[in-house]
């Protein structure tokens, strides 16, 4: 759930795009029992700086995003994921 709710709120940076940057980064943050977003930072970087902001963007602009569910100890719960920026050949 949580990927599929960031994917709605990714956006494919247009300087990226020209150089025809590609990648995967991993964002790290937490999340609280309602689905804020805080302590938003790159776990692991893309290789590129434009899709790295553009990641942490996205958690932002997603924010809230599902909360945990009950079984997922703690509050906040830390999570690490991969926001993905490949171009699509048309």
């Amino acid at each position: 759930m949580l990927l599929g709710h960031l994917e709605q709120h990714r956006r494919y940076p247009r300087g990226a795009e020209r150089l025809r940057q590609q990648g995967v980064a991993y964002v790290r943050f937490a999340v609280d029992r309602q689905g804020n977003a805080r302590n938003i930072r790159i776990g692991q970087s893309s290789g590129h700086p434009l899709l790295d902001a553009e990641t942490l963007e996205t958690v932002r602009r997603g924010s809230p995003v599902p909360a945990p569910p009950p079984e997922i100890g703690g509050d906040p719960v830390e999570v690490m994921v991969p926001v993905a920026f490949f171009i699509r050949r048309r």
